[in-house]
């Protein structure tokens, strides 16, 4: 249930009264998010997630709180499932299920590849360059828009984002795959400047649990 896209970031305007009449096109929306987001240096938040499976059928729900350290550093830290973790020190990822009794381990490197929303988030990516951007609405005092790859990703079927017409916060983030999987994140409490150590990013691994590498690593 790895968490595909997630972006946070804020920008103070004069009210969404001003902002709806003088921003109309997705460019400048993007400008100021990347703008607001080159400047965060850390944030926590927390954060609910809803997977949609089509071919089963069934929606599985999660919930946690989610920690950001430029460059590279994540921590999502679920308190449904109990004790899951997804964590990126800057050079690797990991992703913990304690019902599955491993650790499973992979370059950076390939979750750019793989994942472009995800290489954004951690700092790497930046939507100008990566994404067409189409604004698709404002609706009470939100914007929504969409975002699609310019270079080919199998991954993605659609990404739209709600952002928070006033401070520019996002609000959510929904990725549908192209199987037709919907994963939806809705972030809450967002702080940002909190002064985050580098230490919250070491992945500290538990007692008899294995580590499964997938790929290379430079990390050591």
């Amino acid at each position: 249930m790895k968490p595909s896209v997630l972006v946070f970031l804020t920008l103070l305007l004069q009210g969404p009264a001003a902002m709806a009449q003088e921003i109309k096109d997705a460019d400048s929306i993007i400008e100021r998010l990347q703008k607001r987001y080159d400047s965060t240096i850390d944030l926590v938040a927390d954060f609910r997630q809803e997977t949609e499976f089509k071919t089963l059928r069934r929606t599985l729900q999660a919930r946690g709180k989610l920690y950001f350290k430029r460059p590279g550093k994540m921590l999502w830290r679920y308190d449904q499932p109990k004790d899951q973790v997804l964590l990126g020190d800057g050079k690797s990822l990991y992703f913990y299920q304690p019902e599955q009794g491993q650790v499973v381990k992979s370059p950076l490197g390939s979750a750019f590849r793989s994942d472009i929303p995800l290489s954004f988030l951690l700092g790497m990516g930046n939507l100008r360059r990566d994404f067409q951007a189409m604004l698709k609405g404002f609706e009470k005092g939100n914007y929504l828009l969409e975002l699609r790859p310019k270079l080919d990703s199998g991954g993605i079927g659609e990404f739209f984002l709600g952002i928070e017409g006033e401070q520019f916060d996002i609000l959510w983030a929904r990725i549908r795959d192209p199987a037709g999987n919907v994963t939806t994140v809705r972030f809450f409490n967002l702080q940002r400047g909190v002064g985050l150590r580098d230490s919250l990013f070491r992945l500290q691994v538990p007692e008899g649990v294995d580590v499964v590498e997938l790929g290379s690593s430079t990390s050591p």
